[in-house]
């Protein structure tokens, strides 16, 4: 079962949290027809983003959108408090080959920018963003957390793909400091980090999140909640009604005049929409 664990280490201030998500990327490589460097693209993004969700209070959402220069163009992972998530990469179709025994994302990705988008309940969005550092997703998040939001921060992000193309091993951990953590522990946690094997590697071997975290730390963990991960997508008629009439009457009068039925898919789900004439004509007349 795909999860997410956050705890502190015990009798420390440092935040830690890990997600196993292997059987939910594996769902949306299904849906997105994805190929080996668009999985792992896309898979690291779904993890970044269930382990920012981890910080998220009720009904509150988050999403990380990757646009580089390179070949995948975007890609974006929306979850929430609840850890669902949903998750698309522009040009699925793309294998770049290996880099030092990776699948190599960062050329795939290019030069670009992170952006984090938080849905916090509020009138507006908050959003910021970050030149990308390396185009392979863990570090430019972690740049992002340590230059944007002035949290200290370790990520680690890791996608195994079989030689079928399917995903064997999905998830990562992020570890952060607080204005109180002893320098003595930042300084043990530096030089654990440096040694520890990726992440994708401990799942392969069958750790779960609080396995992960005890040996990414070698501190015991005390566990603060675990929660369950899921794809889900919260599309509708009703959003892409919504959505239409965003457009405006001109533009809703030439679907219109154009007599067919106008079809909508949703990124996110590859769910299809089916919006007729008659009811075009519908909402012209109630705009």
């Amino acid at each position: 079962m795909d999860e997410v664990v956050k705890g502190l280490i015990k009798d420390e201030h440092v935040f830690v949290v890990a997600t196993v998500c292997t059987e939910t990327v594996e769902y949306a490589r299904k849906i997105h027809d994805t190929w080996p460097t668009a999985t792992a693209a896309m898979g690291r993004v779904i993890a970044g983003s269930l382990l920012l969700a981890s910080t998220l209070k009720d009904r509150q959402r988050v999403m990380i959108q990757i646009k580089g220069e390179g070949p995948l163009k975007e890609v974006v992972a929306e979850a929430d408090f609840l850890y669902r998530v949903r998750a698309y990469v522009k040009r699925p179709h793309i294998y770049m080959g290996l880099k030092n025994e990776k699948i190599d994302v960062g050329r795939a990705i290019g030069k670009g920018f992170l952006n984090v988008i938080r849905d916090l309940g509020l009138k507006e969005y908050y959003q910021s963003s970050v030149e990308l550092q390396t185009g392979e997703i863990a570090k430019d998040l972690a740049y992002y957390l340590n230059v944007s939001e002035q949290i200290p921060s370790a990520v680690s992000l890791g996608v195994y793909v079989d030689t079928d193309n399917s995903v064997k091993a999905a998830g990562g951990f992020m570890i952060q400091t607080m204005p109180d953590t002893k320098p003595e522990i930042i300084d043990f946690l530096e030089r654990k980090l440096s040694t520890v094997q990726p992440a994708s590697s401990m799942i392969l071997q069958g750790m779960d999140c609080l396995k992960i975290l005890e040996e990414v730390v070698g501190l015991p963990i005390e566990v603060l909640h675990r929660g369950s991960v899921s794809y889900f997508c919260p599309c509708s008629k009703e959003r892409v009604i919504n959505a239409i009439i965003t457009l405006g009457k001109e533009e809703i009068q030439k679907m219109i005049e154009e007599g067919e039925t106008v079809e909508v898919e949703c990124y996110f789900c590859k769910k299809k929409y089916n919006v007729t004439v008659d009811e075009l004509q519908i909402l012209f007349r109630e705009i």
